[in-house]
């Protein structure tokens, strides 16, 4: 059933050569075959991974480019079909298709009716096979469902909000409850989140405004869950998206349980975030994206990426604020290893990457505990890790930022990521303990100075701008004049620096002061200019007096551009500095002895600077190709069991995960030199 899978019916503008950038060949998902990296390949390898991977269909059951048995028929050909459990591939096994058709991404998302002529295709394919009666159109960036009603008189397409799970009938989907809720892989739930955002910020132009709706339905989708089966409300029946009786029904559901979200955790939106931008009709639509996958079930480390893409619309990168690469997250956090008894601490916390990251290290680290992986844990392992993550956030994740919108957002990101939102606070870090802002009190209370065992921050930087405000400067050391003393430290001769301080200065020294004295440790993304530039060296000299300096790693720049380029900024070259901060007994005890610092410099993270992804190659220039074992979640008559299969794949070339692993061997090592 699997061949090249070019399509002559292929639609996209433009050559359809190999992508720029990316694999020259693809490995097909099924068959591990190298097939031609054209755009219609690559849609139909994603829409291979979601059935596989996201609804847990038995790739046994999946083909692809498939030509019917029929007697007249087979002249035709369809994307990919899906067939009864365990059936031959013939016609009158057929349950579902597929049509694949690459198009160039809308500004603006389509309905059902909009897209008529493209479904129409789709209606042809299901024609084909009598006893089908399911069938998806998709072009990578929209996906349109339908169920096919015959009659006695005619056949009907009708359009529908989700499938039904593996296993369950065509009819299930109209039940109450809708379809069985499905853990999304990272790639499908980012997708999901990105229709929200697009269609919240293109088709209804709501601008900044865009993600409090949104985040008003994570909140009541989360709460939710932790509901009994039969208490459920965020899901939609059959064709309820598509009819006004059908959206006001899901509306009066939505509503009910945000209300019941939003009493048990008032901790979180502030005023202003709910559903009140929305009608009925724009929230069926939202709602139909979000209601088929369970957020539970789904892994950390997805929720984070795909909440990235639903929350783009909340930083405007100004002022050099952006979100920090995912990766680059990952690797900082890993470094610090959070232990299940520490505070971590972020004092620029923007969307909440690092914090909401650190949630999904110790949920790895806890089902570690329980001899298992994210990928070969029970149900009741991931539960039981995913409680305990919750119990850590609740009493050891801690965060700040000024923007009130981001709090937000980070609060949201943190309760998705871990299932509580963590102790985060609108404050202005510049001017801790003091300020003006609506948390500053709470923020006193837990969060006072030396209390954090790890502090992590992105701060502010790749910016012209400087912090001139004299209140502010004159409360930090490096908010002074420093000059050099004749026997080679620095003095601070008191005069405050009236031509301003780069922000991501004073964010150092204030980490440093959030860090528990004698074994606080802070990771901080910082310009390397400010670890070179001989106008900055009594920064560096205030840094190796304060602190134990445990690591420097120089990041390449292009995961940064990628992060950067919805702004339109250039970012500076980045490093991470990892530090400890000195007992009060090491600062009256000078000089302090030598020691080793870990050092790296990375080549590749990932990505290129246009974003697309760098595998890995032989010295000869040639790409690898590995022979892995993966695990894979196949969805049977309601139960979901784990298979291992090998499957031939490429290998992202990362070099962040070396880093964090070695460094850990360092540290364990006694940190001393290899």
């Amino acid at each position: 059933m699997n061949g090249d899978l070019d399509g002559a019916d292929e639609q996209v503008t433009g050559n359809d050569a190999e992508e720029p950038g990316g694999p020259e060949t693809l490995i097909d998902v099924l068959t591990g075959a190298d097939i031609r990296s054209t755009s219609k390949n690559r849609l139909v390898q994603q829409v291979l991974r979601q059935l596989i991977e996201t609804y847990g269909f038995d790739r046994r059951d999946i083909g692809t480019d498939f030509h019917p048995t029929t007697k007249g028929k087979r002249q035709q050909k369809v994307d990919v079909i899906i067939l009864r459990r365990g059936q031959e591939a013939l016609d009158e096994h057929v349950e579902r298709v597929i049509v694949c058709q690459p198009q160039k991404p809308r500004e603006k998302l389509r309905s059902p009716q909009d897209a008529a002529t493209d479904l129409r295709k789709l209606y042809g394919k299901l024609d084909l096979f009598p006893a089908c009666h399911l069938g998806m159109w998709t072009n990578g960036h929209e996906e349109f469902f339908v169920r096919v009603v015959e009659t006695t008189f005619e056949t009907r397409y009708v359009n529908i909000g989700a499938w039904p799970a593996p296993g369950e009938r065509t009819a299930d989907v109209m039940r109450d409850g809708g379809a069985t809720q499905v853990a999304a892989d990272p790639e499908d739930l980012e997708t999901a989140l990105g229709r929200c955002h697009q269609y919240l910020t293109r088709n209804l132009q709501l601008g900044v405004d865009a993600f409090k709706p949104l985040g008003a339905l994570l909140l009541a989708k989360l709460h939710d869950e932790t509901q009994p089966e039969g208490l459920r409300r965020v899901w939609v029946r059959g064709e309820e998206p598509f009819e006004a009786e059908g959206q006001r029904a899901i509306r009066e559901r939505v509503d009910a349980c945000f209300e019941d979200a939003r009493a048990t955790r008032p901790d979180v939106l502030l005023h202003g975030w709910d559903l009140g931008h929305l009608d009925a009709n724009q929230t069926a639509r939202v709602v139909t994206e979000l209601a088929r996958y369970s957020l539970a079930e789904s892994l950390p480390r997805s929720r984070i990426a795909a909440f990235r893409s639903g929350a783009r619309s909340t930083m405007d990168g100004k002022e050099g604020r952006y979100p920090t690469p995912l990766n680059v997250a990952d690797m900082a956090v890993a470094m610090l290893d959070p232990g299940p008894d520490e505070r971590v601490f972020d004092g620029s916390c923007g969307t909440g990457t690092f914090l909401a990251t650190a949630a999904a290290y110790r949920f790895d680290r806890f089902l570690e505990d329980a001899g298992a992986t994210p990928y070969t844990a029970t149900r009741e392992q991931l539960q039981a890790a995913q409680e305990r993550t919750g119990l850590w956030a609740a009493e050891r994740v801690f965060g700040c930022d000024m923007n009130p919108g981001l709090v937000v957002a980070a609060r949201l990101n943190v309760l998705l990521t871990s299932g509580h939102p963590g102790d985060i606070y609108r404050i202005d870090a510049r001017t801790f303990p003091d300020g003006e802002l609506d948390d500053l009190e709470r923020a006193r209370a837990s969060a006072p100075d030396g209390s954090m065992d790890v502090v992590i921050t992105n701060p502010w930087f790749s910016t012209r701008e400087t912090v001139g405000d004299e209140t502010i400067l004159r409360r930090y050391d490096l908010g002074h004049v420093w000059t050099r003393h004749d026997e080679g430290h620095f003095v601070n001769t008191g005069a405050i620096r009236t031509g301003g301080v780069p922000p991501e200065v004073l964010f150092l020294e204030r980490a440093w002061r959030w860090a528990r004295p004698g074994t606080g440790r802070i990771a901080i993304l910082l310009p390397d200019g400010l670890l070179g530039n001989p106008g900055d060296e009594h920064v560096r000299w205030w840094i190796l007096r304060h602190c134990e300096v445990l690591a420097s790693v120089d990041l390449p720049v292009d995961p940064f551009k990628v992060t950067l380029k919805d702004y339109r900024l250039t970012p500076a070259l980045p490093s991470l500095l990892v530090l400890r901060r000195r007992s009060d007994e090491e600062l009256i005890r000078t000089p302090h002895p030598d020691y080793w610092v870990f050092m790296a410099a990375v080549d590749r993270a990932g990505v290129d600077a246009r974003g697309n992804r760098l595998f890995e190659r032989a010295p000869d220039g040639e790409e690898l190709v590995f022979d892995d074992e993966i695990v894979e979640r196949v969805r049977t008559a309601g139960r979901v069991h784990s298979r291992t299969v090998r499957r031939r794949r490429r290998h992202v070339d990362d070099e962040l995960p070396i880093v964090a692993r070695r460094y850990r061997a360092f540290v364990e090592g006694g940190r001393r030199a290899p």
